[in-house]
């Protein structure tokens, strides 16, 4: 075969590679509209005074890790997480208010701390921010922290960097009015949380109910 012929099979083979990656990967936009669309839909999503995510949690700290099945309920007074499965201390149910955080085991022990974050590491084990995930899993950017994020056409955030952790979103799907993630996979060096949602649910005039 000739170095020509080669040449141009090669350069056919690297077409084709790169057409397949073009139809298979989520598109990512810096364009000004998307990061218009994104503000519009953080603004109507921070109006949604209600919502439940209900879905199969699996988190990874090194060597140790677990899984189970998280339903996430969040209101004006504050946030309820009730969980089932082999992660930490089992079955536990965690109400976030405004001034205390309460967990309560399968046991019937009962926790109380004036800091989420801190409880739920030292109870159960959860190395996770849980108030910067409460924005995160509706695949928003948390206030506060610096981020560095990537957008999809619509505006739906595909790939976030805050507060040290890589947060990847995937399988968006309509609920009400709105776009909602339908997979989360969040890194920071050997801690992994990945989120897959079953069922989303938006109360409110903002996104309607889904």
């Amino acid at each position: 075969m000739s170095g020509i012929r080669r040449g141009r099979l090669a350069g056919l083979a690297v077409l084709v590679a790169l057409l397949q990656a073009c139809a298979t990967a989520p598109q990512v936009s810096d364009h000004p509209a998307a990061e218009r669309r994104y503000v519009e839909r953080q603004s109507r999503l921070q109006a949604v005074e209600q919502w439940t995510v209900e879905g199969r949690l699996a988190i990874r700290d090194g060597e140790d890790g677990g899984s189970g099945k998280l339903r996430w309920q969040a209101g004006p007074g504050g946030d309820r997480l009730d969980f089932h499965g082999a992660l930490g201390r089992g079955a536990w149910r965690l109400l976030v208010e405004p001034e205390e955080a309460v967990l309560t085991l399968a046991d019937g022990s009962v926790y109380r701390a004036s800091s989420v974050d801190r409880l739920v590491v030292e109870q159960i084990g959860w190395p996770v921010p849980v108030a910067e995930l409460s924005w995160w899993i509706r695949g928003l950017a948390a206030p506060g922290e610096r981020a560095r994020r990537s957008l999809g056409e619509t505006g739906v955030l595909l790939e976030l960097h805050q507060a040290g952790w890589t947060i990847e979103f995937d399988r968006y799907r309509a609920v009400g009015e709105e776009l909602m993630p339908g997979f989360m996979n969040a890194q920071r060096g050997d801690r992994r949380v990945r989120f897959v949602v079953g069922d989303w649910t938006l109360s409110g005039e903002a996104a309607g109910d889904g």
